[in-house]
């Protein structure tokens, strides 16, 4: 048998190597996983709606624990479907009474009675003769809606496009904001609309007093804190006006919220102008700095030399355009955007709808790298849909912890896909407001790990067509406890936890 001596000095250094390697996966355990991929479970689901499809939106309407979805159709019949858990959904559309055949567009989910059912917001674009009527569904609590939006003073008749829920004042109602495509040559121009929640079940149109009015082409909408004061500040984006020849010009408008019920446009001094055919909208923490940056989908349409932008917000109030060193400066017809953690390895990542109504294009899964730079994904991940895609909402409608997607398209079959998931851990968070508005829309919730700290906000609807779920999401990569989870609520009261466990759907009360 040959012996083999030790040899101090190898030794040594390999102690030193792997102390070296112990105190870098301390501070930064990030291990490497495998591509997250994704499977079509459309057919399975039952989900397939097949009509000239614009949004969706995922939303747990029936508190049973499983997220819904409800998907606009444009002259076609909206779909609700009910989640029964098993990965299959049943069309309740008629039983629930939510089945409107106007030119639907936007739609959003928010409690906005605080009785503890969601409601949904609906902007429809064109009805008979010119614009159409907005329809506000209460739920009733029993697997049924009524359309109140006359009564509740939020009926609005105009070209309406999007709509986002947010509490804008702090005083624990939600407030809607709603998007008007102006077409002055054909419809006298309607504003944008900021209805005030009166607290009795009515809204009241202060969109002139609170300096909001806008009279552009109003397309997505998107409502965050992003100067962290408090206070919830709106983005609007307008696009180009094609009724003038040659197009009208409309900039989108970055509004900051003064916190006295006024709003004033910072735009250009905050550094975030766009003139470019903007669609969709969507406010994410890209680069986990506590500061929310902001992408835009343009619709190139009639500029060609349009592309889709990423601001990095800088902290002290302003924005810089880096969209080309983050390489997600992409140029086809966009439609809609949404930050998401696909692969729960705890940054964000950024998903790009390309396509609706005029031509076949394929959408984009950008992988953040981590380095303020992005990669492209898509096609690896199997979610590299091409064809007349127009909006999409994601959602972990099978609570297994990984966020899955659904694709709508316009005049061809939707598309479910189910994320197969990986090994990294996860958090949900659902917030419930008692102070604060019910649904919690507007909560900032932020998780540590290790030296790792993650932001989200309860989104009342954002984009052009589509909410994602009010769900907050968070991928915690190796980490199975969670340092410290805070949240901060509408208003300012902040509520802590700390040694939460990874892997879990969590329901956070105000207190």
């Amino acid at each position: 048998m040959n012996t083999i001596k030790s040899n101090p000095k190898i030794l040594h250094s390999a102690g030193i190597v792997f102390l070296f390697v112990l105190l870098i996966n301390c501070i930064c355990p990030k291990i490497v996983v495998s591509q997250v991929t994704f499977t079509d479970v459309t057919e399975t689901a039952k989900v397939g709606n097949s009509a000239r499809g614009m949004g969706a939106a995922w939303g747990d309407y029936d508190n049973d624990g499983l997220l819904d979805i409800y998907v606009s159709n444009y002259k076609d019949k909206n779909i609700l479907y009910q989640n029964n858990g098993g990965g299959i959904f049943s069309d309740v559309t008629d039983a629930a009474d939510v089945g409107n055949t106007d030119a639907s567009a936007d739609i959003a989910w928010g409690d906005y009675n605080n009785d503890g059912f969601l409601d949904l917001f609906l902007v429809n674009d064109v009805g008979p003769g010119y614009g159409a009527k907005k329809v506000l569904y209460k739920n009733n609590g029993d697997g049924t809606f009524t359309n109140v939006a006359k009564e509740a003073g939020v009926e609005n008749i105009a070209f309406g496009i999007g709509v986002a829920w947010s509490d804008y004042n702090n005083d624990g109602y939600l407030d809607a904001f709603v998007t008007n495509n102006a077409h002055v040559m054909i419809c006298d121009g309607q504003p944008n609309k900021l209805f005030k929640n009166k607290a009795d079940g009515t809204f009241e149109d202060v969109t002139d007093v609170t300096g909001v009015g806008d009279l552009g082409n109003g397309m997505g909408a998107a409502w965050c804190d992003y100067d962290n004061d408090g206070y919830q500040d709106l983005y609007v984006l307008n696009f180009d006006n094609y009724d003038f020849d040659p197009p009208e010009n409309t900039p989108s408008i970055l509004y900051k919220n003064n916190g006295d019920e006024s709003f004033t446009r910072v735009t250009d001094s905050a550094g975030v102008t766009n003139a470019m055919g903007g669609f969709g909208v969507a406010w994410g923490d890209y680069n986990n700095d506590g500061f929310m940056d902001i992408f835009i989908a343009n619709l190139k349409d009639i500029y060609p030399s349009a592309k889709n932008v990423l601001f990095r917000n800088t902290g002290d109030g302003t924005f810089t355009d880096v969209t080309d060193s983050a390489g997600v400066g992409d140029d086809d017809e966009s439609t809609e955007v949404t930050w998401v953690d696909y692969d729960n390895d705890g940054d964000l990542d950024l998903h790009v709808v390309n396509g609706g109504i005029g031509v076949s294009q394929a959408c984009i899964l950008y992988r953040n790298d981590e380095n303020g730079t992005f990669t492209d994904v898509a096609e690896e991940t199997g979610i590299r849909y091409v064809g007349h895609a127009e909006g999409a909402s994601w959602g972990d409608y099978d609570n297994d912890g990984d966020m899955d997607l659904y694709l709508v398209n316009y005049g061809e079959p939707n598309v479910l896909y189910r994320n197969n998931g990986n090994s990294n851990h996860w958090l949900i968070v659902k917030t419930v407001g008692t102070q604060s508005n019910r649904s919690g829309i507007g909560a900032r919730v932020k998780v540590v790990t290790g030296g790792v700290s993650q932001i989200r906000e309860v989104d009342g609807g954002s984009g052009f067509c589509s909410q994602d779920s009010l769900w907050a999401h968070f991928g915690l990569n190796s980490y199975e406890t969670i340092d410290t989870l805070e949240i901060r609520w509408p208003g300012g009261k902040v509520q802590t936890l700390s040694g939460v466990k990874a892997d879990q759907i969590l329901t956070i009360t105000e207190e």
